[in-house]
């Protein structure tokens, strides 16, 4: 792989080359561990920091979510499900058997992004106009959409929150989730994306 990964095209980022064996290994595991751990402190300081009900203002929790399985692929998507457990159980923002209801929306949201930019071809680096396009609807607006009216409906089917107040605990939810998503998501692919393509650990496919 070039030395420069934001001088590759999209397409030669997905691509494996011939004679290249890609194959999971430790490196793989001790991410899905790191970006876990990143993922329950990110997740937890930021339902702490400006939480609305049971959703947060400004829940940071969401980039690293959509970021992993664009590196990482399915190990990403993996860490996107747990850390939400634990994070939610250590800033009280919601009950366990809740929690656990949220993982199929958490998985979803993890994975979406990660199987635009491998099937559309956009560039992690976001070197192009057309991979902001493809990360700000496939890595934010829609996994987020998916997300909080998934995560309302949990919470009007545990009692948590009256049908009533549904749409706004959806929206809430919705914007809390987008911004910091759009923002911190955005400058960490920018910066760090070509760092992570130089690495064994990065994944082309879904699990190498």
């Amino acid at each position: 792989m070039s030395t420069d990964a934001t001088t590759m095209t999209a397409e030669g980022v997905w691509a494996v080359e011939e004679g290249e064996i890609r194959s999971p290994g430790i490196i793989h595991v001790v991410m899905l561990a790191l970006f876990t751990g990143i993922g329950i402190v990110v997740g937890t300081f930021g339902s702490l920091a400006i939480p609305i009900g049971f959703v947060s203002a400004f829940w940071p929790g969401q980039a690293v979510q959509s970021i992993g399985s664009i590196w990482f692929g399915w190990w990403g998507g993996i860490a996107a499900g747990l850390f939400p457990l634990i994070s939610n159980s250590l800033s009280g923002s919601a009950p366990l058997p809740v929690s656990i209801a949220y993982l199929p929306a958490n998985i979803l949201q993890g994975m979406i992004a990660g199987y635009a930019f491998r099937r559309l071809k956009a560039h992690p680096a976001l070197v192009h106009g057309r991979d902001w396009s493809i990360w700000i609807l496939w890595g934010a607006l829609v996994p987020n959409a998916i997300g909080a009216a998934w995560g309302s409906t949990m919470l009007v089917a545990f009692g948590l929150v009256t049908q009533a107040a549904q749409l706004i605990t959806f929206l809430g939810w919705f914007v809390g989730n987008s911004i910091p998503t759009i923002i911190l998501g955005s400058i960490i692919l920018k910066f760090v994306s070509p760092l992570v393509m130089r690495s064994n650990a990065f994944v082309k496919k879904w699990w190498a």
